[in-house]
């Protein structure tokens, strides 16, 4: 069932008489799915290989940002396991490069000669890397930044009319939206990149993103289901039981159970959640002080936030914390004041997934930006580290036979929408 965004009815906020029983997301989208969720779809291997093919291989994926190669020659490597040929193939990886006409491509991390990886060292690295040439440590082909083929050892002893320029890398789709590299392996993208965001490429079209620079990244490869994973990084419900010492400014008698103030479900598959800061929280005396310092990644904004950038507070709520946006299929894009976290989610097979979560702040231009920074950084690192730990023991659960279904709350609409538009785009 396809759940599409209409104009705002309802949102539950502060004040709001009969918010502790009213089911707001369901009252806004009347043909929202609400039943229980089948558990094939975080264990049935074939369903995950359905998602692969029909997912995963028709759709732009993100692979990093514009910050990584500033410069011609400069390049990554992304491993992405879901793409791979068949089930038992050796992952694919593609190389990320700047060429030196400033355009950046995509392409598979294979010689044109006998597939050996280009990228050895660098392989699935956070760092950049630059090369005026990539060459094959096998038989030495080079190529350069724009993927041509322009050097082959001993090149007279090929047979037939060898020719260099049909032997360039193979070229992967590749788009960029604000500052962030998105590839299709599909060689006929049924979508544009910016189709395919949708609704989210409006609303956060003025958050400004490209001023923004990488401040912490972390990584776990964990045993379960990618939508566990995803889930687990899109709801509130959790952070009164898993975040309690950890992010109190998220609870309260006002709204203890950290229900969103906004969900806003699209067609795409994407979703755009809000969530809002307890304003009774008293921080601590060193919370006052980097606050003081200047913009907090936990402090309220609503009013502020909703006039520089509408989009991402799109209701104007006045306790604005932050923004969560979900970009299907596995990227998780949350603006606050002064910065962004994102999540990527890897499925690499059923049950297991690479995770990749970073924090992000606008550039320094003080002291005190640095602190700031820093103290964010630390409160969310271990925010995630909560979060992973619950992963394991949810896939572990599903996977027990002790359970039939899954069941979804109101407020977790976002898991809901997820799952949903996977089963409906197998299903077609």
């Amino acid at each position: 069932m396809s759940v599409i965004e209409k104009l705002p009815k309802w949102r539950p906020m502060p004040g709001d008489a009969d918010w502790a029983t009213r089911k707001g997301t369901s009252e806004r989208y009347p043909e929202m799915h609400t039943g229980p969720i089948p558990i094939e779809a975080y264990v049935s291997e074939e369903f995950f290989e359905q998602e692969r093919e029909k997912i995963f291989k028709k759709m732009w994926l993100y692979v990093g940002r514009v910050e990584r190669i500033p410069n011609p020659g400069d390049y990554f490597v992304q491993v992405v396991e879901a793409v791979r040929m068949h089930k038992n193939a050796t992952y694919p990886g593609f190389i990320v490069i700047r060429g030196t006409d400033g355009k950046i491509r995509a392409f598979y991390n294979a010689c044109q000669h006998r597939g050996t990886a280009l990228a050895w060292d660098d392989f699935q690295g956070w760092e950049t890397s630059h090369k005026r040439f990539l060459s094959c440590r096998f038989h030495g082909w080079v190529y350069n930044s724009e993927g041509k083929l322009v050097g082959v050892p001993d090149e007279g002893q090929f047979y037939g009319d060898f020719d260099k320029s049909c032997r360039g890398l193979r070229e992967v789709r590749c788009d960029v939206w604000k500052d962030f590299i998105f590839v299709n392996v599909d060689e006929s993208p049924r979508q544009t990149l910016v189709e395919q965001l949708g609704p989210i490429a409006e609303t956060l079209a003025d958050f400004p993103f490209e001023t923004m620079r990488k401040a912490g990244i972390w990584s776990a490869v964990v045993r379960c289901n990618w939508k566990v994973a995803v889930d687990a990084f899109q709801e509130g419900y959790h952070v009164s039981t898993v975040h309690a010492a950890t992010l109190p400014f998220w609870c309260g008698e006002i709204n203890r159970y950290s229900r969103p103030t906004t969900i806003r479900l699209y067609e795409q598959g994407n979703r755009q959640v809000t969530f809002m800061i307890n304003p009774e929280f008293v921080p601590s005396p060193l919370e006052k002080w980097v606050r003081n310092m200047g913009s907090s990644w936990y402090a309220a904004g609503g009013g502020d936030m909703g006039k520089a950038y509408a989009g991402v507070n799109p209701e104007n709520d006045p306790y604005f914390a932050f923004s969560l946006n979900g970009i299907f299929p596995n990227l998780i894009v949350d603006p606050f004041i002064g910065g962004f976290y994102g999540h990527e989610f890897w499925p690499i097979d059923v049950n297991t997934t690479r995770w990749i979560g970073s924090i992000n702040f606008t550039a320094p231009t003080r002291p005190s930006d640095l602190i700031v920074a820093e103290y964010g950084k630390t409160a969310l690192r271990d925010a995630f580290r909560e979060d992973c730990v619950t992963l394991e023991a949810t896939q572990v659960g599903i996977e027990s036979g002790g359970l039939r279904d899954v069941l979804l709350s109101d407020p977790e609409a976002a898991p809901r929408h997820l799952v949903q538009t996977c089963i409906d785009i197998v299903n077609r």
